[in-house]
């Protein structure tokens, strides 16, 4: 219970997969291909690519521990698998880009389980839910404004892009996502290995 005249301590958080330093890396030389367009687009810093599987917002130390418990549950009931990234795309679509992302090949199936599952025990906290349907996605960076659109469109169509190799996936991670003028700084609050039970 919080004490009177206390403020309840929140923080921003999110749930998703760590990307190996490899994957990374050829993913930031895509990012640099693509900003030869001059777009105005905000990139996500190589450091912090990742595959978000939910989205929490604010969230208290209470809920922060029923996060991390219902995590253990899911994970206990899903073995390591292999993910493979593919090419390049756009949300709403590549000749109006709002959302530059990469695809999922391999494992995303196993990806979409685990965030329907975090969905599905995210009512059981009182976590916000969401409103549109779960797609298996990399954000690479989000356009601003449309300065260039049209040059970064091109760039999208023409990326002969080659993605790096598959990866195992061990883990699921819960972040605590720190936002500041500089960016924003993500901090693990805990790494959730997967079961080798089911292996």
């Amino acid at each position: 219970m919080t004490k009177k005249g206390l403020t309840p301590f929140f923080m921003r958080a999110f749930i998703g997969i760590e990307l190996p330093d490899e994957v990374r890396r050829a993913l930031a030389q895509l990012q640099r291909e693509l900003q030869a367009a001059r777009a105005d687009v905000k990139w996500v810093e190589p450091k912090n690519l990742h595959l978000t599987l939910k989205f929490l917002g604010e969230i208290s130390e209470a809920q922060r521990q029923g996060v991390e418990a219902c995590l253990k549950r899911i994970a206990s009931q899903q073995p390591p698998f292999t993910l493979q990234l593919q090419g390049v795309g756009a949300f709403p679509s590549v000749e109006s880009p709002r959302v530059v992302w990469v695809g999922i090949a391999q494992g995303k199936e196993e990806v979409r389980a685990l965030a329907e599952r975090i969905e599905q025990e995210a009512t059981t906290l009182s976590l916000r839910q969401e409103e549109r349907p779960f797609s298996a996605h990399l954000t690479l960076g989000r356009v601003r404004s449309p300065r260039n659109r049209k040059a970064l469109a091109q760039r999208l169509r023409k990326a002969a892009w080659q993605p790096p190799g598959p990866f195992q996936v061990e883990s699921i991670t819960l972040f605590q996502s720190l936002l500041s003028s500089a960016g924003p700084t993500y901090t693990v609050l805990a790494s959730i290995p997967l079961s080798l039970a089911g292996i």
